[in-house]
């Protein structure tokens, strides 16, 4: 809805409203206390604001090179401000934590 009909964050949000309490936040996978819960509403509103920023365009979006980066044994990265901000993986003492990952 909001990359193809340009609805807005909230718009798209509305229909999952009535689910709220059955998705769980996002917290970052690195070890330690959770410091900010991340919602289905705040990667919403990021999109949207990426979008007005400029900084997604579907019709430019290079799906191969983000599938590449985004594998753990080539980076695991991925822009969060085009050019100047990247994120990555944590570091970790071993190859595989305990569940596997």
């Amino acid at each position: 809805m909001i990359i193809i009909l340009k609805r807005t964050a909230k718009d798209a949000w509305e229909l999952f409203e009535a689910y709220r309490d059955t998705f769980k936040p996002f917290r970052d996978a690195t070890m330690g206390v959770c410091s900010y819960k991340c919602t289905v509403l705040d990667c919403l509103q990021g999109l949207e604001f990426g979008i007005h920023l400029g900084w997604y365009d579907y019709k430019t979006f290079n799906f191969k090179e983000y599938e590449y980066y985004e594998k753990v044994e080539h980076g695991d990265m991925n822009w969060i401000v085009p050019g100047k901000f990247l994120a990555f993986s944590g570091p970790s003492k071993t190859e595989k934590d305990a569940e596997g990952w």
